[in-house]
């Protein structure tokens, strides 16, 4: 048996297999596992999480030391007892155009403690 064609299709497929993609635009993702939803407060669970922040920005994130450094809010402070307030980036727009604002704060929050969140605790 001639193994020369058989090694040069392998060749050929590693040399193929190597190349980047042609495409200009290409987002690769790599995890242990799958997003169970894109749903931002039904699933409280690694994986999920980790890909949710790839859409949705905190008010506050965590940099490369774990030190706490602005998202959506530039300051935030505790006021009295357990009331914070943060001050919101401005000109923030959603992906449809519309002005981000406090309200949205509200109203994810309150989203977030509803019965059906995994986030509510």
């Amino acid at each position: 048996m001639n193994r020369i064609p058989l090694l040069a299709g392998v060749a050929a497929l590693a040399l193929v297999a190597a190349m980047p993609a042609a495409a200009e635009n290409v987002l690769r993702w790599a995890n242990q596992g799958d997003a169970l939803t894109l749903d931002p407060h039904s699933q409280n669970e690694g994986q999920t999480t980790t890909m949710m922040l790839q859409m949705y920005e905190p008010l506050i994130r965590r940099n490369a030391k774990l030190e706490k450094e602005p998202g959506l809010a530039v300051s935030w402070r505790a006021v009295e007892g357990n009331a914070w307030e943060f001050k919101l980036r401005t000109g923030v727009k959603f992906h449809d155009g519309s002005a981000f604002s406090a309200d949205d704060v509200v109203f994810t929050f309150e989203r977030a403690m509803a019965p059906t969140s995994d986030f509510r605790t």
